[in-house]
């Protein structure tokens, strides 16, 4: 009877078994689809791949005023490019440029305002010889297409140097004594006095090369800060675990710096560089009011030109319209930069991407 009983047990079991089998196998077509053995479909990933930049500009352009800054930075540049042709009215002399249309604006004959013709007023009678009885307009929008193409020259060299310095300094321990020394003796002596030093050597060259001697003044020592504050940074992460993993499995110089120290510094380095430009648009305001920028008299016309030039006008305290039309070119665009540089390095931060 045991024997009988024994032997029901085991075909029911296996008839559970090979019911289950079933299942299973009908569960299975219906829930997957063999794709084969094809290379092609092992390597095919059905998720869209991860974009670190296409992350940073969504990020980017969530922030209104970032729209706001761009904006305001394309309408800088058109003007420098356009503005000069749209409402141009040439120098002349006598009591202002309005003379010429036969009309007068303003309380005084030397001095006129904004006005339908001349949209910023005019430039004063004791602003210079090139600039006396000038169209605002004009001065403004040639001078500002000069001083942005300086400020993004100096701007990219300054980047290129700090980055490539600092690195350097950060990494190499020999070159740490050197560079400190180095920064310690630039620190102790006034910039504006080496750029008089060096000016009255290179001046008798301005006609020629005014520009690049403009870059030069200004990227002599501009690349010291930043290349001092990514070696500050290299020197904090230089001995972390995977970096020391990384030297250890053989890892060149260039590989260490380029793929562990510098990808760390990105949110860093976009911000300066976003800085860099309207910095060195003030830097040359400075210059050029201690004469120490390129020459009207040769042609050449900036923003710090226009405004040093109205500062030593006598009059502009009682003619403020001196100052705002270089000075409406000059707020926005430094504004838009910074705050730019400030949205960039938030949305390059890798620890903002979720």
């Amino acid at each position: 009877m045991s024997e009988i009983k024994k032997d029901l047990f085991r075909e029911f079991r296996e008839e559970e078994t090979i019911q289950i089998e079933d299942a299973v196998e009908q569960n299975v077509s219906e829930l997957f689809k063999v794709v084969g053995t094809s290379p092609e479909n092992i390597e095919k990933l059905d998720a869209v791949p991860f974009s670190y930049w296409k992350i940073t500009f969504k990020a980017l352009f969530k922030k209104p005023f970032v729209i706001v800054s761009i904006v305001m930075i394309l309408l800088v540049v058109f003007f420098t490019v356009f503005g000069p042709l749209i409402n141009f009215y040439p120098p002349v002399t006598g009591h202002g440029v309005n003379a010429i249309q036969g009309e007068k604006f303003g309380s005084s004959p030397y001095y006129y305002g904004p006005n339908s013709v001349n949209w910023f007023g005019v430039c004063g009678i004791n602003m210079g010889g090139w600039f006396a009885g000038t169209d605002m307009w004009s001065c403004v929008w040639q001078g500002a297409r000069l001083s942005l193409l300086l400020g993004v020259v100096v701007a990219l060299i300054d980047t290129v140097l700090g980055i490539i310095i600092g690195a350097a300094w950060g990494y190499f321990r020999w070159l740490d004594p050197i560079l400190i020394e180095f920064r310690n003796f630039v620190n102790n002596i006034p910039t504006l006095l080496l750029d008089i030093l060096l000016m009255q050597l290179l001046m008798k060259y301005m006609a020629q090369y005014g520009f690049i001697i403009i870059v030069f003044l200004l990227c002599a020592l501009g690349w010291l800060g930043l290349a001092s504050f990514v070696r500050n940074q290299i020197i904090i992460i230089r001995n972390r675990e995977y970096n020391i993993a990384s030297q250890t499995l053989g890892s060149s110089s260039w590989t260490m710096i380029s793929h562990n120290f510098l990808p760390y510094l990105v949110s860093v380095i976009v911000t300066v560089v976003s800085t860099a430009i309207p910095s060195a648009i003030s830097a040359e305001v400075g210059l050029a009011y201690f004469n120490l920028s390129f020459r009207v008299s040769d042609g050449d016309i900036t923003l710090g030109q226009v405004l040093t030039q109205a500062v030593k006008d006598n009059a502009w305290m009682n003619h403020p319209y001196l100052l705002l039309g270089p000075m409406i070119v000059m707020v926005p665009l430094t504004i838009a930069f910074f705050y730019l540089g400030l949205a960039l390095s938030d949305a390059t931060d890798p620890k903002t991407h979720r």
